[in-house]
């Protein structure tokens, strides 16, 4: 990732290269993803090959590959919010990209979201506390230039319909942020809320360090293609893994999730959850930043 707030551009390591990936080819591969992955022979045994050979390493894979998505959602929607002029309104098409990014993070909740209560309270928390016993998402290096836009700040007093879609999108990601949370967190606290009491731990360059490293995230600069490079493989490892496994493999029963992810368009997002990844990768891979004010 390239170094943005706290986080800065790791010292002492060897330049890094990203792989080079056929972007055209992704895309393919994740509309045709979208629209239902072929049930001939060879198909059944691709998925096959892709399955987990055990839940806590899917859904382990699921929390790290979720949280690398978001890290590229949120710098791709940083952008494009930083190349409108201030007291300026996006253009009517950075609108519908950062729609379309809103999406892709509800869809990343619900993806990591997908983890069991139990298992997440054996597998994934344990490790966050040993990390810090104050491990906290408001670490996150890339969601700072976009905090102002989740809580309904950037858009404020716009009439623009695109605008409208936006912050309705918003709204269906406060929905799942809550459902999630209050799903997976006992009693509804997270690790910093626990210990507040203990230890007072805001945003710094060491937490930034911590927090990158859980999520085996290093920082430099990189090019617009490489960025691009690294959501739109993630991405398709995370249709792949959908088709293979299913939202829920473990949990086939709605009626035990709190109300917010019984909401009709939560709902709607679970249905179409391969159709909001291959629509971010189609706005990542349109590079045009420029142009940010409304037409």
């Amino acid at each position: 990732m390239p170094p943005t707030g706290k986080a800065r551009a790791c010292s002492g390591v060897p330049d890094i290269s990203v792989q080079r990936c056929d972007t055209d080819l992704v895309r393919r591969q994740l509309g045709e993803l979208a629209d239902g992955f072929p049930h001939d022979d060879r198909a059944v045994a691709a998925l096959e090959s892709v399955r987990a050979s055990s839940y806590d390493q899917l859904f382990w894979f699921r929390w790290i590959t979720g949280h690398q998505v978001t890290f590229l959602i949120w710098h791709l929607m940083g952008r494009l919010l930083s190349a409108t002029p201030e007291r300026n309104v996006p253009s009517s098409a950075s609108l519908a990209k950062l729609e379309a990014y809103v999406y892709g993070y509800c869809a990343m909740l619900l993806y990591c979201g997908s983890c069991p209560r139990d298992l997440y309270n054996s597998l994934i928390r344990p490790r966050m506390f040993l990390q810090h016993r104050g491990f906290s998402g408001t670490w996150a290096p890339d969601f700072a230039p976009v905090r102002g836009l989740f809580r309904g700040r950037d858009l404020r007093g716009t009439r623009m319909r695109e605008a409208s879609e936006l912050s309705r999108a918003v709204d269906v990601h406060k929905a799942i942020h809550a459902g999630v949370a209050a799903r997976l967190v006992p009693g509804g606290r997270s690790l910093l809320q626990q210990s507040v009491t203990e230890v007072a731990v805001r945003p710094s360059e060491r937490t930034a360090v911590i927090y990158d490293n859980f999520f085996m995230t290093l920082r430099a600069p990189l090019a617009d293609e490489d960025i691009t490079a690294q959501l739109l493989r993630r991405l398709r490892a995370v249709a792949v893994d959908l088709a293979a496994n299913g939202l829920h493999p473990l949990e086939d029963d709605a009626g035990a999730r709190p109300e917010e992810l019984l909401r009709e368009e939560v709902l709607r997002c679970e249905r179409r959850i391969t159709h909001l990844l291959h629509q971010v990768g189609e706005a990542a891979a349109d590079h045009t930043y420029e142009s940010c004010l409304p037409a």
